[in-house]
């Protein structure tokens, strides 16, 4: 999901999974005193191990993550819960996501790096086990918010941790094993819930074992970098980031006003089809392995093309990309909404999510083309609320369209979602080409 990012941008470009999404805690005016402080002294978690230790135990936890989106879905599911509490408990998770972006680094700010990834962790897994003893949907969304605002602080920590230990010759491939890490610890995460029933209490325990487990690899990698006033810092520009957010859409809206509906899209996208995918499939009466085999296989797809998509976005006009991801994916969703054979309904749904996911990575290049250079810190919080805005509303909208349209209607929607960022693509393509 992402491209190497300017040098004053800490920019995410898409993907399966919402990590991929934060800007990093030292971007922007933060940058060079974070450098200094890191280059003056040494770096307690500078060697190639000791990160190697912390993707190890962010691995862990993510697979967790990944395990737990999509069991929550089954769980929902075997229960006959209506779509629309489904999405509403599924949307919490983006709610939290995006409250934990703006307001989450205070508490890392406070208390640091090694001590807030263990209370967030050990809040998550508490959650975990939460699911399994209440039942009822007002407390799951509870626990999807509580669950939301803690992942996204320790997507922060493990981000801002890289990029202060990295220098700038390893940055490139220390973030690509990031990525790496994401996405094959989402997908590793969906083949785990065909070993045992969605309705019992014992994958609900393995996500909090996992969660659990995350903390050991993170206690022996040694004492996180961030001296205590880059930590000031960091908890003085807390408060503002929902200030640069705003500043940050109105740039976005004045200069490239494409970006706001493109960047809105592809968080309904992604959330709707992560959250609501599995109860497409056991509507349908897929088996519970088949949909977890599905879903691992989908996540891990999403790599492949987030390269070549890339390369096309450098050499031609990024909205002319966009326009072509958008009508495939709406084609796809078309045929998705009227296919019943499961062959094809698998064949379809892997190309789906590969072209779905790579749209996010063209928006933010596109829109940081448009928009002036000393704009790009509020510019790049501005994508991550607008975004999570996006990724909070996709679940209960799509499973609004479901409940009218049947399980099929989770297509109908995103066909609709596409068909509407395709029309405005295209106007914005011709009234650049008439100027």
């Amino acid at each position: 999901m992402k491209q190497a990012p300017e040098p004053a941008v800490c920019q995410p470009t898409g993907a399966s999974s919402l990590t991929d999404l934060l800007p990093l805690a030292d971007c922007g005016e933060r940058a060079a005193p974070l450098t200094a402080a890191v280059e003056s002294r040494e770096p307690a978690f500078g060697s190639l191990r000791s990160t190697a230790v912390l993707l190890f135990g962010y691995a862990i936890l993510i697979t967790g993550n990944g395990l737990l989106g999509t069991l929550i879905s089954l769980r929902l599911s075997q229960q006959q819960a209506p779509s629309i509490v489904m999405g509403v408990v599924q949307s919490a998770y983006y709610v939290g996501f995006l409250f934990g972006a703006l307001y989450g680094g205070a508490l890392i700010a406070r208390v640091g790096h090694h001590r807030a990834f263990v209370t967030l962790a050990a809040s998550s897994a508490c959650c975990a086990l939460g699911y399994a003893v209440w039942s009822a949907a007002s407390m799951w969304v509870a626990l999807r918010f509580v669950t939301g605002f803690c992942l996204v602080g320790i997507f922060t920590i493990v981000e801002s941790w890289l990029h202060q230990v990295a220098t700038n010759a390893q940055r490139g491939r220390v973030f690509s094993a990031y990525l790496i890490t994401n996405y094959l610890g989402v997908g590793t995460g969906q083949f785990l819930i065909g070993l045992a029933d969605p309705g019992g209490f014992e994958l609900f325990s393995a996500v909090a074992a996992l969660f659990a487990a995350s903390l050991i690899p993170v206690a022996l990698a040694g004492t996180a970098p961030a001296p205590a006033h880059a930590l000031d810092a960091a908890a003085a520009s807390c408060g503002s980031r929902l200030a640069r957010g705003l500043s940050g859409l109105q740039t976005i809206y004045r200069w490239a006003p494409l970006g706001v509906l493109a960047c809105l899209s592809a968080g309904v996208l992604n959330s709707a089809f992560y959250t609501m995918q599995p109860v497409f499939m056991r509507r349908l009466g897929y088996p519970v392995p088949e949909v977890s085999h599905f879903m691992g296989f989908a996540l891990l797809a999403a790599l492949v093309p987030q390269w070549p998509v890339a390369r096309l976005a450098d050499r031609f006009d990024r909205r002319k990309v966009l326009l072509c991801l958008a009508v495939i994916a709406g084609l796809l969703s078309v045929l998705l909404f009227v296919l019943r054979d499961g062959a094809l309904v698998r064949a379809f749904g892997y190309l789906y999510v590969a072209v779905a996911f790579s749209m996010y990575g063209v928006v933010t290049s596109y829109v940081n083309d448009c928009i002036p250079a000393d704009q790009r810190i509020a510019v790049s919080a501005g994508l991550l609320l607008i975004f999570s805005v996006g990724a909070s509303a996709g679940p209960t909208l799509a499973s609004a369209t479901m409940a009218l349209a049947g399980p099929a209607g989770l297509y109908l929607f995103t066909a609709l979602v596409t068909g509407a960022l395709a029309t405005f693509t295209l106007r914005s393509v011709l009234r650049r080409q008439e100027s």
